[in-house]
């Protein structure tokens, strides 16, 4: 398993999206997505970190991810003859 950060713009502020993107390349970390206010990248906490170095307003943490809901219905009571 790859590990992945996301980093996020945290405040209003901040540097554009592009430089930031342009730092982490430049540090040698591989953008996997890339949104307006959001990047998903591979590479480690502290990888992502050291590359990212001081960028104004932007943030970072590891990915997350849920499991989504059973759909499945459970029987509570069997059915009445």
């Amino acid at each position: 398993m790859s590990d992945r950060t996301v980093v996020f713009r945290a405040g209003s502020n901040s540097e554009p999206s592009e430089q930031v993107a342009a730092r982490l390349r430049a540090g040698g970390v591989e953008i996997v997505e890339q949104q307006p206010n959001m990047l998903l990248v591979a590479g480690t906490k502290r990888t992502v970190s050291k590359a990212l170095g001081d960028a104004q307003g932007w943030s970072l943490s590891v990915e997350t991810k849920v499991p989504p809901p059973r759909m499945r219905e459970k029987v509570l009571k069997p059915p009445s003859k």
